[in-house]
């Protein structure tokens, strides 16, 4: 499988790699305690248990460079290798059962819980490979804390004698079930990952990463609808628009229009309040739901916006470029997106109509034409820049 999944990006392919490596150790292992009392015991025992070892701490690696990109604990598989092999050339350690099933299984269980770990900080996002991994890790570690008490409760002649015991037996059948099920989540990992870029893909505007016009819609229709189960409450919609943008395309080129257009995204995103929506409808116009405001508050924070916009955009361009917002304010509730938003462009235009550089309000009440009023823009008439 991973060798297959030429298509997808890096980071994927290398963390189903680790995870294939483990599996291959795991394998490896398995044959060589196979061959005990065929092969020497530093075959058998030793470098069987310490490529078992090496394999476990590979997989919680593995989930890191799947999900975050990043391999969180690079010392796990060598510390669990190495401290196997230095034990065993003890007498004391390499002569009691107990004590290696102690130390193999106790690496192997923290190995595992540290890929519960991973996967829940995947939970929100991967919702059914997270709880798919969660659990048959889970199950893994359970059966390795069963195995540590058998031998605990019980002094056996040798490793293959535990075997005859019907709790061991059984919870190696489940972990066989629970290994090839921890795969199966992994495969279902790279499908939740290919579905979660698709719909950033076509969800998502390219150039600032925010919401496109669609994706804006239907959150905002989903938030106001929300709205209706509760005792009523108003809404506002915002509409922004860059003044000028494409004089400054034609002048600048695309890369500087671009580099303001991601910038009033960042900017807007980080003025947002609890519950508000933002998103990118078009070439130069974006749109803000505020869930609760009232005109006062809507007006405050489109300002605020604004205000800091044309100051960072000035920053940028060396003073050489003066760049401002002409803004449209819906302010009410009981009232359809669709109406809302009719509102929100009509008063966006009235202050693209009057030289830009304001903001437009409406409360969106009445069923006559609808009325707007300018209120103080956040700097002075706008002056074209010269040089």
């Amino acid at each position: 499988m991973a060798l297959l999944l030429t298509s997808s990006p890096r980071h994927i392919r290398f963390g189903w790699g680790l995870w294939a490596v483990a599996m291959l150790l795991s394998g490896a292992c398995a044959i060589l305690i196979g061959l005990r009392n065929i092969i020497p015991d530093i075959f058998s025992i030793a470098l069987a248990n310490a490529l078992m070892l090496f394999g476990f701490g590979l997989r919680p690696n593995a989930l890191s460079m799947i999900n975050s990109q990043k391999l969180a604990y690079q010392w796990l598989p060598f510390i669990a290798f190495f401290g196997w092999l230095t034990f065993y050339l003890m007498p004391w350690f390499r002569e009691d059962l107990v004590l290696r099933v102690l130390y193999a299984n106790s690496l192997s269980t923290i190995a595992m819980g540290l890929c519960v770990w991973e996967c829940r900080k995947t939970i929100k996002t991967q919702k059914i490979s997270s709880w798919v991994l969660i659990i048959f890790c889970s199950l893994d570690i359970l059966i390795r804390l069963n195995l540590i008490v058998s031998h605990l409760q019980t002094r056996f002649p040798s490793f293959e004698a535990s075997f005859t015991t019907t709790s061991i037996l059984t919870g190696l059948v489940v972990l066989l079930v629970a290994i090839i099920l921890q795969v199966a989540g992994l495969g279902i990992v790279y499908f939740e990952q290919v579905k979660q870029r698709y719909e950033t893909e076509t969800l998502r505007e390219p150039i600032t990463g925010l919401r496109n016009r669609r994706a804006f819609y239907d959150a905002c229709q989903i938030k106001i609808s929300g709205l209706g189960f509760r005792k009523p409450l108003g809404y506002a919609l915002v509409t922004f628009e860059i003044d000028d943008l494409k004089s400054i395309t034609e002048r600048y080129g695309h890369s500087m229009s671009e580099a303001f257009l991601r910038l009033f995204g960042s900017i807007g995103t980080k003025h947002l309040p609890p519950g508000a929506e933002f998103g990118h409808l078009r070439d130069d116009q974006f749109g803000l739901l505020l869930p609760g405001a009232d005109q006062t508050k809507a007006c405050a924070i489109a300002q605020r916006i604004s205000r800091t916009f044309t100051t960072e955009c000035a920053t940028a361009s060396s003073r050489q470029l003066t760049v401002t917002l002409s803004v449209g304010v819906f302010c009410g509730d009981n009232t359809p997106f669709e109406r809302a938003l009719e509102i929100a462009n009509h008063c966006l235009r009235h202050a693209l109509a009057n030289g830009g550089n304001q903001i437009v309000t409406n409360d969106g009440s009445g069923d006559g034409g609808v009325k707007s009023e300018t209120v103080s823009p956040p700097f002075a008439p706008r002056q074209k820049s010269t040089g």
